[in-house]
């Protein structure tokens, strides 16, 4: 209908129009901007997201015993892998694509082929959760980390581990190799610690907290100089990887996940109130503050620049299309739900 089309394209100018606010004047408030998506197909907690190289394909892990694999652009699910009874916690995608990985409760490692379905590698990783997963760029080592502190380095040509890095004293809640694949970062309630990626010598420990319980995440930037580490607590800072402070960005209500955009310009946070925190990376400063969890678990930008990804406990996944270079766009009029049975 031709007023609904107008009313459409109405909407979406006074969206760009709210963005370049926020961007250039700052003007950001709680629940100005709203999802372009709602994916729901998960029946408990989502606890990992991770985009394709190619960024329109977002795969996502639950309690609920699968692996989802979504079209970002439609929001309908592509196809689904089970991981028998067990809670899934971690969810990784190899370089080319070809590979998900996903770690469970207990501690076992399942690689499926993404093309046909089939799990083709299944590791035995002792008795904890596996809170975290990471391929290498060349996709022949896979990082783990788990509950009882352990790191570790699986060969997959060989199918067994590598090396076990040792050092952490608690729950490891975060892998992530640099993009050059020097370096290997894990955080855990003690500290943040850099290992050498294909030795596993430690090179630093960047960051620790002195808040009990505290629960660790971290991000590598795309060109690999800097990390972003925060926690339960608040405390959100930029680091270079030699191990220099580079900056506080905000007391923050209790930083869960962290994720740079492809470009490195941006770094979102997201915190257990719900709130998604948008930050330009080079100015330190704020861009926009998203509001629609109830609490917020896991984000994830795509390596296309063009949608930031969130989930939380409601089982639900929600899709942020962006504007270069820092603000998401509004089209409440275009909200979309997607169910799959």
């Amino acid at each position: 209908m031709p007023h609904q089309k107008s009313f459409r394209t109405a909407s979406a100018f006074l969206a760009v129009v709210a963005a370049t606010l926020c961007l250039f004047e700052g003007q950001c408030s709680s629940g100005q901007q709203a999802a372009t998506a709602t994916l729901r197909a998960h029946t408990n907690n989502i606890t990992s997201l991770v985009f394709a190289p190619d960024g329109r394909t977002l795969a996502s892990g639950s309690w609920d015993s699968t692996v989802r694999l979504w079209d970002v652009a439609t929001g309908k699910q592509l196809t689904s892998f089970k991981a028998s009874t067990e809670k899934i916690w971690s969810v990784a995608i190899s370089a080319d694509g070809k590979w998900v990985a996903a770690g469970s409760d207990p501690g076992i490692i399942r690689i499926w082929d993404v093309g046909t379905g089939e799990e083709r590698v299944t590791l035995a990783a002792g008795s904890e959760p596996i809170r975290s997963l990471a391929f290498s760029s060349d996709g022949k080592m896979l990082a783990s980390g788990d509950d009882d502190g352990a790191v570790k380095l699986w060969d997959l040509v060989k199918g067994r581990a590598h090396a076990t890095l040792k050092g952490h004293s608690t729950r490891v809640t975060t892998v992530r190799f640099s993009s050059d694949q020097k370096l290997l970062a894990s955080a855990s309630r003690d500290a943040v610690r850099l290992w050498n990626g294909a030795t596993g010598k430690q090179r630093a420990a960047l960051y620790a907290t002195s808040v009990h319980n505290a629960l660790v995440s971290v991000s590598f930037s795309p060109d690999g100089k800097t990390l972003a580490t925060g926690n339960d607590a608040g405390e959100m800072k930029l680091w270079s990887v030699t191990g220099k402070h580079l900056a506080t960005l905000t007391d923050f209500e209790g930083c869960v996940a962290l994720a740079f955009s492809a470009d490195g310009k941006t770094l979102v946070a997201g915190a257990r109130t719900g709130t998604l925190k948008i930050w330009n990376v080079a100015k330190r400063n704020e861009q926009a503050l998203l509001r629609s969890h109830e609490e917020c678990l896991r984000v994830a930008f795509s390596p296309n620049n063009k949608t930031l990804a969130s989930t939380t406990k409601d089982h639900s996944i929600k899709l942020w299309d962006y504007l270069e270079p820092f603000s998401p766009t509004q089209q409440t009029d275009l909200q979309k739900t997607q169910k799959t049975e």
